[in-house]
């Protein structure tokens, strides 16, 4: 019994220490904190969670199909995320199939490293039909 209680004092003593000194510590660093947010566009936004009624009236409404949001287009959404009726949707309104992100990837490039297969092929197939 005396050894527990000689343990637990020991043991309460060393997380008072501790406390004490990593209190000392936090308030003799100066530091600074940066949060970045990222906001994405109502367009991308759309595409992304593959909301077609909603993209089609953002297009009508005169979204930009072409604007970047977080470095990436909005093709570039839909084909991350294997859209491929949003990406038909987003060509039709003039989308450019073939402008990089801002870490140089195209559409096509976004569709495979998301091994999104539908996406990816229908990108194939248009780009092939426009080399024709």
């Amino acid at each position: 019994m005396k050894k527990t209680v000689v343990v637990l004092a020991l043991a309460l003593g060393f997380s008072i220490t501790n406390l004490n000194a990593s209190n000392d510590l936090l308030t003799s660093i100066d530091s600074e904190v940066i949060v970045k947010t990222f906001e994405v566009s109502p367009l991308c936004k759309a595409v992304a969670t593959g909301n077609i009624e909603l993209t089609k009236t953002l297009i009508e409404q005169g979204a930009d199909v072409n604007a970047k949001s977080n470095g990436m287009r909005p093709i570039h959404y839909a084909a991350k995320y294997n859209r491929v009726e949003l990406i038909k949707i987003l060509i039709t309104a003039g989308a450019d199939v073939h402008e990089s992100c801002d870490l140089g990837y195209t559409a096509l490039n976004h569709a495979e490293l998301s091994k999104a297969k539908e996406a990816a092929q229908f990108l194939k197939r248009f780009k092939k039909k426009q080399s024709n």
